[in-house]
């Protein structure tokens, strides 16, 4: 068999929800999986090799969530083999399954040259998903908003400042969406929903201009977290010595159960993952520290 055609695609890890900004804040990390993917000239079904996160664990054929993307955007005349070198922990609320989704998208676009739109991918990412906010950052990079309008979403990108780092902290243990979605009300009160509404402005305004110390405040979320905190032994504690450590915000990333915090680079993001460490230590998890920059590119393919 001969090689007609390939594809490299490069796909960040993103946190979203950022605290109160639920289901519509989203924001590329400098952490990436990386697909390689071949198109041959003989007929065979998609092969998945699998290298780092998830290798032996996930299915290494057409059910693999990169290879279901892909096969979104049509059929192949050819075999398709998918080398993935993945460094996105699974579950831990990094925005691994949007990395999936994106890179077989954009794999597939490049592989049978369709050209798709951003706006189109997004579109079909955020079907894969159930939501856009992980696969819009994925795909555009930085600090994006994603808005629904019928049936469609519509995104923005927001400015953050230069010296924004993200400190993540991962703890041994997988949280699916689908577990941490189940636990939250159809209704929330007025006054919960009030009180996200300004935070997330804050927040916003905050992450543009570096006011560091206001993040604390701008973090704390009443839709989501408190009914999630139970899923994840430690998690106040864990975002009280964050903010205590340095000036900074601290919230779940996404689902969870990874802890976020979003503080000035240099010495004090250190302080602040070694404070996470030790508070989900105490509540009987082990962990490890991700203290990554901000991605501003987004998903590349070539």
């Amino acid at each position: 068999m001969k090689i007609i055609r390939r594809a490299a695609v490069r796909v960040p890890a993103t946190t979203s929800n950022l605290g109160p900004g639920f289901d519509c804040l989203g924001l590329a990390l400098g952490l990436y999986n990386e697909v390689r993917a071949e198109l041959y000239d003989k007929k065979g079904p998609i092969e998945v090799v699998i290298e780092g996160e998830g290798a032996g664990v996930l299915p290494e054929d057409e059910t693999n969530p990169i290879a279901r993307a892909a096969k979104t955007l049509g059929g192949f005349d050819g075999r398709v083999v998918l080398r993935c070198i993945n460094r996105i922990p699974l579950a831990r609320g990094l925005g691994s399954s949007a990395a999936a989704a994106a890179a077989g998208l954009l794999a597939a676009d490049k592989l049978l040259d369709l050209k798709t739109s951003k706006e189109q991918l997004l579109s079909y990412a955020a079907v894969l998903e159930g939501h856009p906010d992980n696969a819009a950052a994925a795909l555009q990079g930085g600090l994006v908003l994603s808005v629904k309008e019928a049936k469609t979403y519509s995104t923005f990108p927001l400015p953050v400042h230069k010296d924004l780092c993200a400190v993540v902290c991962v703890p041994d243990f997988e949280l699916p969406t689908k577990e941490a979605r189940a636990v939250l009300p159809h209704t929330v009160l007025l006054s919960d929903a009030v009180e996200n509404v300004a935070r997330v402005s804050l927040l916003v305004s905050a992450l543009a201009a570096g006011r560091w110390k206001e993040l604390g405040a701008a973090m704390r979320d009443r839709l989501h977290e408190p009914y999630r905190a139970r899923l994840v032994p430690g998690l106040h504690k864990v975002c009280e010595v964050a903010r205590a450590a340095a000036p900074c915000g601290a919230a779940l990333s996404g689902a969870g159960p990874s802890v976020l915090a979003l503080c000035k680079k240099g010495e004090g993001a250190e302080k602040i993952g070694v404070a996470m460490q030790a508070a989900f230590f105490t509540a009987g998890k082990k962990s490890k520290i991700l203290t990554l920059p901000i991605d501003r590119k987004g998903a590349t393919v070539s």
